[in-house]
């Protein structure tokens, strides 16, 4: 299984929505997170929902016309891209995919 990099200030999540029988850009619309402009709380909830999405990357996703999240964290660590299929997407990275936030 894959593990997080050690997330910073320089640390960017950025989440977006692939695959589908047509693959529209609008449709994805990816959100950019940079961690510089989160509070220590809103980073928390971020790493949360990132390590909830760590056992369910699979790089079976998007065969077929089966759309998932993709999900880029780079840091001064290293970059790592999960890719969630979106019938298994936990409602918190649904939300932070569509809002760009978590609540």
């Amino acid at each position: 299984m894959k593990t997080l990099p050690e997330l910073g200030d320089d640390s960017v999540v950025r989440v977006s929505r692939q695959g589908g029988v047509a693959a529209i850009h609008s449709l994805s619309r990816p959100r950019e997170i940079e961690f510089a402009q989160c509070d220590t709380g809103q980073r928390r909830r971020i790493c949360s929902v990132l390590e909830g999405c760590l056992p369910l990357d699979s790089s079976e996703s998007g065969r077929g016309d089966q759309r998932f999240y993709q999900i880029e964290v780079r840091s001064r660590a290293g970059e790592t891209v999960l890719k969630v299929p979106e019938d298994q997407a936990p409602g918190d990275l649904v939300h932070l995919w569509d809002k760009g936030q978590l609540l």
